[in-house]
């Protein structure tokens, strides 16, 4: 898709320029606003591509913002970003329709990732998985039945003395089975299992439970 741009909307200018700089070196075309107001009003906004948004600004919150963008019948895949590593936050991003979140600051190989899985979605909406997501199937079924328990209870934006209340553990075998979960799916931050989750959950074969212990 030639003509496939990435609308970035973030209400710090510093911050805009920063990530256009960072996607346009990467041979990407981008469009930048300060709000969403500016981006709906914009007469640039036709082109397919997918949006990357700021969650928190000072006027119109991300996930308030992505609901005027559906308003508006304009049904690109949302990126949803953060200053603020806030599980539930990622929870309610990806739940309400962000097909990923990125944590600022982020790497850029971690915003192309998000990018290409945003894009692959316009072009696949409604066809078969992608390779990325089916893999992360493969290692979601390698997770032992306590490890899934971890993976979902913190899908579910539970934080850690939660987590440990609810499976009635000590905090301290909470975090090393979270340490494996993370280790085993080969990712760094918990609101990454928010992405996995809502990747894999509609797979075939995808199975919450496990039988292992």
């Amino acid at each position: 898709m030639s003509d496939f741009v990435v609308y970035v909307i973030d209400d710090d200018l510093d911050v805009l320029d920063s990530i256009a700089t960072l996607l346009s070196t990467s041979g990407y075309k981008v469009k930048t606003y300060h709000n969403v107001y500016a981006f709906l009003e914009s007469k640039e906004n036709s082109s397919p591509g997918c949006v990357l948004i700021d969650l928190v600004m000072p006027e119109i919150c991300g996930i308030e913002s992505m609901e005027l963008i559906r308003k508006q019948r304009l049904y690109y895949p949302v990126v949803m970003m953060s200053a603020y590593g806030d599980i539930e936050k990622a929870v309610s991003a990806v739940k309400l329709g962000a097909c990923d979140y990125l944590e600022k600051p982020f790497e850029k190989e971690k915003c192309i990732q998000a990018i290409e899985y945003a894009r692959s979605q316009l072009n696949e909406e409604g066809g078969p998985a992608d390779a990325d997501s089916q893999e992360y199937l493969g290692l979601y079924d390698n997770l032992t039945r306590r490890e899934k328990q971890v993976f979902h209870l913190i899908a579910d934006g539970q934080a850690g003395k939660q987590i440990a209340n609810a499976m009635s553990i000590s905090y301290r075998t909470m975090e090393k089975h979270k340490a494996n979960v993370l280790n085993k799916l080969g990712i760094s931050s918990a609101t990454d299992i928010v992405h996995i989750l809502y990747k894999i959950k509609d797979l075939p074969g995808f199975q919450k439970d496990g039988n292992d212990a």
